[in-house]
């Protein structure tokens, strides 16, 4: 099963690398979230694996975009929140594209993030690291979406995988974070209450030992409590800047 997934990821993350390439050629706005996202701010040892690639877009340039993945042997269709795509690894595994244009809807709560203006302008080439030994050696670079905006996007979200990533990023990035930037596109979506209360739930299962036992199924590894007191530590400092 490892050998089998760590293909899938090979595949995900040169085609990632691809795409990236190719959206950079022709001046397309691409940048990635999700699980690949969380990979660019976390170390180690809350790397994530994931079968899927997340990507944001305006409307600007979708057609070439279509274009593009079509070429790279994806099919594509539209969808509500904009496209998605499916690229064969084998007659066991696919890749699946998930492209939101223009905003980023969860579907879990019904919350919608409208894309800040600045959000390409500040995204960033940075090295997207693989979670298997056997892929270790992959050096792939993309542009990906700002450390607030993966943050604000993963806890819009009830679901404890995406709270699992918030998590983790706080924990390895939290110096990184522009806490001005943050409390404003918080604002500018309407999501300060959602946000908070995201925030206070995490604390709440932290002190509880909840963020403890999602760590250790997420990872293997237990959940000292040097990383518990740190993580309190950056919720309350992220709480205050609400």
């Amino acid at each position: 099963m490892s050998s089998e997934n760590s293909l899938v990821e090979k595949t995900n993350l040169l085609d990632l690398e691809e795409i990236n390439k190719e959206a950079e050629k022709y001046e397309i706005d691409l940048i990635l979230i999700g699980g690949n996202s969380v990979r660019a701010y976390t170390e180690s040892r809350s790397w994530r694996f994931t079968k899927d690639l997340d990507f944001i877009t305006t409307s600007t340039k979708l057609g070439l975009l279509y274009s593009v993945l079509n070429h790279l042997g994806y099919t594509t269709m539209k969808t509500d929140y904009g496209l998605k795509g499916s690229k064969k690894i084998n007659e066991k595994y696919s890749i699946e594209l998930h492209i939101s244009v223009d905003k980023v809807i969860d579907w879990s709560t019904g919350e919608t993030y409208i894309l800040p203006e600045d959000i390409f302008e500040l995204s960033k080439s940075v090295p997207i690291k693989a979670s298997f030994e056997e892929n270790q050696d992959l050096k792939v670079v993309a542009k990906t979406a700002p450390i607030e905006d993966v943050v604000i996007m993963k806890l819009m979200t009830v679901r404890p995988r995406d709270h699992f990533d918030s998590v983790a990023i706080i924990l390895d990035s939290f110096d990184k974070l522009d806490k001005s930037r943050f409390k404003r596109i918080c604002e500018e979506n309407e999501l300060i209450i959602t946000i908070k209360e995201r925030i206070e739930s995490l604390i709440v299962d932290n002190r509880k030992g909840v963020i403890a036992k999602l760590w250790k199924d997420n990872t293997g590894f237990t959940f000292i409590a040097t990383r518990r007191n740190d993580l309190r530590k950056n919720l309350r400092a992220l709480l205050e800047i609400l």
